[in-house]
């Protein structure tokens, strides 16, 4: 079974960044290639009036990480995901926040069940719903993004229940097969 990992957006004022920073390119953390690494800090900014609320995951248009869920990932024995320092500033109380990391998810795997590669660009689907991961073409990888949706983060069985076991907060885990866009 697999699952769609994301931040959990049904909190109220859910915290979530609110642009792309300067110098980072938005299409290389969802292409799946490898990115050069830095320990440069990012600089970001959460959306205004965004709850004192932090989870594992943040949400925005890229995703960050807190260290915690990235130490699990490293214990679990992860080994796809870049990281880079995040100094978060909260534009309601002008303090910056340490602990995120933006994240990029190497490689992008080619496995939705049913889906027509082949097909034109605009006969494809715009985004997916109720859809099944090919464990065959997902081989090994406990978690990565869909060449189908690159947008989509997808984790294994193993590494859902992992996270869970260990206190995953802030996070939605839903089957993909059940997943729909509200």
């Amino acid at each position: 079974m697999y699952w769609i990992l994301k931040e959990n957006d049904k909190i109220k004022n859910y915290p979530s960044t609110s642009d792309i920073p300067e110098g980072i390119d938005m299409l290389d953390y969802f292409s799946g290639i490898s990115i050069p690494s830095s320990r440069e800090p990012v600089n970001m900014t959460l959306k205004s009036g965004s709850s004192d609320f932090r989870g594992h995951i943040m949400g925005g248009m890229l995703p960050l990480f807190h260290k915690k869920l990235l130490l699990m990932l490293q214990e679990f024995g992860v080994d796809n995901v870049q990281y880079r320092p995040v100094d978060l500033l909260d534009p309601d109380t002008n303090v910056t926040e340490y602990g995120y990391f933006l994240v990029n998810i190497v490689g992008l795997i080619e496995c939705v069940k049913g889906y027509d590669h082949n097909a034109k660009p605009l006969d494809r689907p715009t985004f997916l719903e109720r859809f099944t991961i090919d464990p065959e073409k997902a081989g090994d990888a406990a978690i990565f993004r869909l060449a189908e949706s690159p947008r989509l983060v997808i984790i294994n069985d193993e590494l859902k229940n992992y996270l869970v076991d260990n206190g995953l907060s802030g996070a939605i885990l839903c089957e993909t097969d059940e997943y729909t866009i509200l």
